[in-house]
């Protein structure tokens, strides 16, 4: 019983701790016991003093281990930078040799390779370290070391350190950032059908689909200029009215409202401020992409920062525009609405840009703006109308002249038959099912085949005449964004609607149909194409899948004219029919 209570005290329950063993131990001593005469508690001793020690042993290991490590890293970070085909030499125990790199901690350094081969030195640490010396007489290990290449004499000789100047962060924070970019492993695409720096269409919505969606054109309006040239003022005037009049998708990015995000790291030294415009430009670029009309207003003062901009939109397909609002500076003075410029001339600002900082101006931009000669109206119509003329405030592809707007339905009509397949034509349309058509219809013919009633490519089917009675208007889908790409052309089923309607609709208040008789209705039942001919015997047309279907004549009278006048030419003419 009492060797069992031992043993669930010596496994059931938590040890005790090393101050309460040592009173323990130290009771016992002072009440007269002893482990001299007694060989098993003797043993039993030891055993505690190993329980005890252990874990300082092993600490005290580990601490030697983490000690060497860090020791043998700064003696290969020292060595790394020391890549000359040159003897190193003995360290010099009394003299503190300077400079702006890591230093080692011991005295020496083991050299394992010939020195015309490279040594992988480790990430390098930037941070200027206090100029002392270890008792052991180490120095920084960059200007002077121990060679152990078993040579009985030693020279010296110093090595030039090509170390980074801490004394400016932003600058060498620059550097390391430019340094990264330049050597950014490739482009990690998603989709295998796209390579690297092309459009990545093949991933995403087509941009085409996109456009037409949304109703416009993505484009990056990239403003540069002075400080006080209008930049903020004119992108912000070109937004609301493109926005509220109009009912665009435009978004402005300016200092403002980057520097305390995305750029708030960023200063005003050339390496950030060419970063500054690489952030914006990358953003520009996917908001472009997205369809909106980006206003970007950046003094973006180097044109080499400003051309790789554009180059990452004409690798997309994007449209940039590189719109420079040319002020003098007598008028900027002037103007002065922060009163940067009067700080500039009391010496209390510094290395402003356009005064003591170098501002380049663009060569060749799309659009220059002299602010201090026009009114703010004018300037923003000045953009506008560039818009308009380029089609960004149209979603469809531009397929007109620049300055005329796209036909209806956004697509060009034209049904000539090309010369080449002029004889084939007549030859394919002496086989087929005639339909006589009258001087009127003949007139209606040319107007479709001209692309005048696009984008209607035949005389109209039921369901596109019952939209055009009801709601002046049709019906179309140019780039199947729906699925309705065909509707105009395809025979009327008033018992299975689409799922999804086409949602552009386009102006069409008169209809435009073709008449016949009985007897051609029976003549041409079943056809898949029959042939136009003219009271003169002119065959002038091949009517491709014809629908046959009731001659609305009262309706079509009524819901264009209100009225059934028979003395009215046109009514007289739907009425003989």
């Amino acid at each position: 019983h009492s060797e069992y209570k031992t043993t669930m005290a010596k496994y059931a329950y938590a040890p005790l701790s090393i101050d309460e063993d040592r009173r323990r131990r130290s009771n016992h001593l002072s009440s007269g016991g002893g482990y001299d005469n007694d060989p098993n508690a003797a043993g039993s001793n030891e055993d505690h003093l190993v329980h005890e020690r252990m874990p300082l042993c092993v600490g005290f290991c580990v601490l030697l281990a983490i000690i060497y490590v860090l020791s043998r890293t700064g003696s290969q970070d020292a060595l790394g930078q020391q890549q000359q085909q040159q003897p190193v030499v003995t360290n010099n125990n009394n003299s503190n040799q300077n400079n702006n790199n890591n230093y080692a901690t011991g005295g020496s350094i083991p050299v394992s390779q010939p020195a015309s081969e490279p040594v992988p030195a480790p990430a390098q640490s930037f941070a200027k370290p206090e100029q002392t010396t270890s008792q052991s007489g180490s120095s920084y290990s960059t200007t002077k070391t121990t060679s152990t290449g078993g040579s009985s004499d030693s020279s010296t000789a110093k090595t030039e350190c090509n170390c980074p100047d801490v004394s400016n962060p932003e600058e060498l924070i620059g550097s390391l950032r430019e340094k990264a970019l330049a050597n950014s492993p490739p482009h990690i695409i998603e989709c295998a059908k796209a390579e690297r720096g092309e459009s990545q269409d093949a991933c995403h919505l087509p941009t085409r689909d996109r456009y037409a969606a949304l109703g416009q054109k993505g484009a990056t309006l990239w403003m540069t200029g002075c400080s006080g040239a209008g930049k903020t003022t004119i992108a912000t005037a070109l937004e609301d009215k493109l926005v509220k009049l109009y009912g665009k998708h435009v978004y402005r990015l300016d200092g403002d409202n980057l520097r305390t995000g995305i750029n708030r790291d960023l200063g005003f030294s050339k390496y950030d401020r060419a970063e500054s415009v690489r952030r914006t430009g990358e953003l520009a670029t996917l908001f472009t992409d997205a369809g909106v009309i980006t206003l970007v207003g950046l003094i973006s003062p180097y044109q080499e920062d400003r051309d790789a901009v554009r180059k990452r939109h004409e690798e997309q397909g994007l449209a940039f525009y590189e719109v420079f609002l040319d002020v003098p500076r007598e008028e900027l003075e002037k103007r002065d609405p922060k009163g940067q410029y009067a700080n500039v001339a009391a010496g209390k600002l510094k290395h402003f840009t356009c005064i003591d900082d170098p501002y380049e101006e663009p060569p060749n931009p799309e659009i220059v703006l002299k602010t201090h000669e026009q009114e703010l109206e004018e300037s923003v119509d000045q953009l506008f109308r560039r818009l308009e003329r380029d089609g960004i405030l149209f979603g469809a592809p531009k397929v007109s002249p620049p300055g005329l707007p796209n036909p209806d339905g956004d697509v060009v009509v034209d049904l000539h038959v090309p010369p080449e397949l002029k004889a084939q034509r007549r030859a394919e349309a002496e086989t087929l099912p005639k339909v006589l058509i009258t001087d009127m219809e003949l007139n209606w013919l040319q107007t479709i085949g001209e692309g005048w009633a696009s984008p209607l490519k035949g005389f109209m089917r039921e369901g596109t005449l019952l939209e055009t009675l009801h709601f002046n208007s049709i019906l179309t889908d140019p780039f199947n964004l729906t699925g309705n790409a065909l509707r105009l052309e395809r025979q009327t089923d008033f018992d299975n609607f689409p799922e999804y309607p086409p949602a552009s609709r386009v102006s069409m208040s008169v209809p435009i149909t073709l008449s016949c008789t009985s007897y051609t209705e029976e003549a041409i039942r079943g056809a898949h194409s029959v042939a136009l001919v003219t009271q003169m015997g002119q065959t002038v047309a091949i009517l491709r899948d014809p629908e046959v279907y009731e001659n609305r004549k009262e309706e079509i009278v009524s819901r264009m004219f209100g009225v059934i006048d028979m003395e009215h030419p046109y009514i007289k003419h739907i009425y003989a029919g």
